[in-house]
C-alpha cells in the first residue's frame, strides 16, 4: 500500500477547517496599529531527496508544492504564522497513485527589512502531515527575499526543506525529505508609525515655512524671486538688474544697455564699435576705411584701383598707371588710346606710341601700342637659322627701346619669339628661345633696364596662321613668313581697357 496515499476528503477538509478558523480567531484578537497581519502563498517545485522513496516508490519525478499561511507580526521584524502546504509526487512509472502530503503547521519568521528594498526572511514550521491513512509528525524550513512592490505587496525567491517523520520502519524504513524552490508571495498591512507632531519651521525668518522654502537657508528679502518660493531674486551678471527682469541673465548690459531688452548690452554682431540697431552691415565690419554714406560699412574699390569708391570720380574705370590728378580714381584722358595722355600726345586723334622727343610724342611711326602690347609694323629679321639680328631691324629696335624709356610706367615687357614649322620642333623650340634673348641683349645695351625685361621662346606652337596641307606654295610661303616673328607684350601692369 502506497503509504502517501490520500485520505478521504472529509477528514482533510476538517481539519484545515478547524486550523483555518484557528488563525483567523488568533488574528482577530490581534489587530492593532503598530501590528502587521496578513496572509501568504507559496508554489514551488522540487524532488524527493531520500533513495528509499525515490527508488521503492518511485517518486523520482519532479514533486510540487502549494502552501497558504496566515500571519500576525508583533514585532516588526518577526512574525508568528499558520500554514496549510500540499506536496504532491508525481510517479509517472507506478501504477498507483501520486502521493499527497497534506501538512498543517504553526511556526515562526524572522524577516528584517533590508533598506526600503525588501525583507530577508528564514522561517520553521512545524505539525502534522496526513499521508494516506497515516497521521505523521511534518516539519519544514525556508529561505528566502521578498522585495517589497507595493506598501502592503511583497513578492520574491525562496527555497524549503520539507521533512516527514516515518515512525514505522517496516512500511518505510526512511524518512521523507525533499527540496524545492519557488516565489513567495505576501499580501499585508503595513507597519503604522506613530506621528510625530513638529512645529512649524523658518529657518531664515522670511515668513516662508522650510517646508515650502527653496531657499530655506536664504532669506527671500525684499525682491523674491517668482519663480522659486522663498527665494530672493539674483543677478546673476552682477548689472544691477535682477534676474526676474533681465533678458540677459548671462550677460551685463554694460556701459551701452539695449533700450528693448532690459539687461542686454546693445548688439555689435561684426565688433566694429557700431552697434547692429545703427549699423547698416552687421555682419561685415567696417574696417579701417569706413563708407561715410553708409554707417558700419566698409569703403568699397569696384574697379580695385586704390582709390575707394566714396572719392573714385570713375567707379568702373581703374586710374591705371598715369592717373588724372583733377579726377580721383581716373586715368588721365587718351583719346586715341595709344597709352600717351592728350595733354602730352602730339597726336592725341592718331594712335601712336611713346616718345622721348615731344614733336613724335603718341604720332605714327614704325609702332604703336595697342591691346596691352607693343606693335611693330616691321618684322625683326635675322641670319639664316640662327639668332644674329641684322641690321636692317636696329631702326625698329630702336623705336621699341625709345617708346620704353618713354614710358617709365610700364614695369615689365615680355619679348616672345616665334618661328615656322620648318624643321625639327626641338631645334625650333631652341632657335626662339636664343633669338629673344638676343633682342633682350641689344635693347639692355641700348638703355633699356634689364629688370623691364623678360624672354621666351615659343617654337612653332603659336602660329598666327595654321599650316594646312595642300596650301598652294605661294600662301605656304607667306603664312610661314607670318609666323616667323617677335613680339612686345606688356605684362606689368596690364594696360587698362581693350586698346592701349
Amino acid at each position: 500500500m502506497n503509504p502517501l496515499r490520500p485520505r478521504r476528503a472529509s477528514v482533510r477538509a476538517a481539519l484545515l477547517s478547524v486550523a483555518l478558523g484557528a488563525s483567523a480567531l488568533a488574528f482577530g484578537h490581534t489587530s492593532h496599529a503598530q501590528v502587521r497581519v496578513g496572509g501568504r502563498v507559496e508554489l514551488g517545485a522540487g524532488a524527493m531527496l531520500t533513495d528509499w522513496q525515490r527508488q521503492s516508490l518511485q517518486f523520482d519525478s519532479v514533486g510540487f508544492q502549494g502552501t497558504g499561511r496566515l500571519f500576525i507580526a508583533p514585532i516588526d521584524w518577526l512574525a508568528i504564522q499558520a500554514s496549510v502546504s500540499n506536496w504532491v509526487f508525481l510517479a509517472p512509472n507506478s501504477t498507483d497513485a501520486p502521493g499527497h502530503v497534506l501538512g498543517v503547521m504553526g511556526g515562526l519568521r524572522a524577516e528584517p527589512m533590508i533598506g526600503r528594498v525588501g525583507r530577508l526572511f528564514v522561517d520553521g514550521n512545524a505539525g502534522v502531515a496526513f499521508t494516506g491513512p497515516l497521521t505523521r509528525f511534518h516539519f519544514d524550513a525556508g529561505l528566502g527575499f521578498e522585495f517589497q512592490l507595493h506598501r502592503l505587496i511583497a513578492l520574491g525567491p525562496v527555497v524549503r526543506y520539507g521533512h516527514v517523520m516515518q515512525p514505522d520502519e517496516e512500511m518505510a524504513p526512511a524518512d521523507a525529505q525533499w527540496l524545492a524552490g519557488g516565489v513567495s508571495l505576501t499580501i499585508g498591512t503595513a507597519r503604522a508609525e506613530a506621528p510625530v507632531a513638529r512645529a512649524p519651521s523658518d529657518s531664515d525668518s522670511d515668513g516662508v515655512e522650510d517646508g515650502n522654502d527653496l531657499c530655506p537657508n536664504e532669506a527671500q528679502g525684499a525682491t523674491p524671486d517668482a519663480s522659486r518660493l522663498g527665494c530672493p531674486d539674483g543677478d546673476t551678471d552682477r548689472d544691477g538688474v535682477r534676474n526676474g527682469l533681465d533678458q540677459c541673465a548671462d550677460v551685463a548690459q554694460g556701459e551701452h544697455p539695449d533700450p528693448a531688452r532690459a539687461g542686454c548690452p546693445r548688439g555689435d554682431a561684426d565688433s566694429d564699435g557700431v552697434f547692429d540697431d545703427e549699423d547698416q552691415c552687421r555682419d561685415q565690419a567696417q574696417g579701417p576705411n569706413a563708407d561715410p554714406a553708409r554707417r558700419g560699412c566698409p569703403d568699397g574699390d569696384a574697379d580695385r584701383d586704390g582709390v575707394f569708391d566714396s572719392r573714385d570720380q570713375c567707379r568702373d574705370v581703374p586710374a591705371g598707371t598715369q592717373p588724372d590728378p583733377a579726377r580721383a580714381g581716373c586715368p588721365l584722358p587718351d583719346r586715341d588710346s595709344d597709352s600717351v595722355p592728350d595733354g602730352t600726345d602730339h597726336c592725341p586723334d592718331q594712335a601712336g606710341a611713346p616718345h622721348t622727343d615731344p614733336a613724335r610724342n603718341g604720332c605714327p611711326g614704325q609702332l604703336h601700342v595697342t591691346n596691352g602690347a607693343i606693335q611693330i609694323d616691321t618684322p625683326v629679321f635675322f641670319a639664316n637659322n640662327r639668332d644674329t639680328i641684322l641690321p636692317r631691324s636696329f631702326t625698329i629696335l630702336q623705336a621699341v627701346g625709345d617708346a620704353l624709356r618713354a614710358s617709365p610706367h610700364v614695369r615689365r615687357v615680355s619679348i616672345e619669339g616665334h618661328t615656322d614649322d620648318i624643321g625639327d620642333d626641338a631645334r625650333n623650340m631652341d632657335l626662339s628661345n636664343r633669338r629673344t634673348q638676343s633682342v633682350l641683349r641689344w635693347l639692355v645695351e641700348h638703355g633699356v633696364e634689364a629688370t623691364r625685361l623678360e624672354a621666351h621662346g615659343f617654337g612653332e606652337t603659336r602660329p598666327l596662321v595654321p599650316i594646312a596641307a595642300g596650301m598652294p606654295r605661294r600662301a605656304l610661303r607667306a603664312a610661314q613668313a607670318r609666323n616667323r616673328r617677335v613680339e612686345f607684350r606688356i605684362v606689368d601692369p596690364a594696360p587698362a581697357g581693350s586698346s592701349q
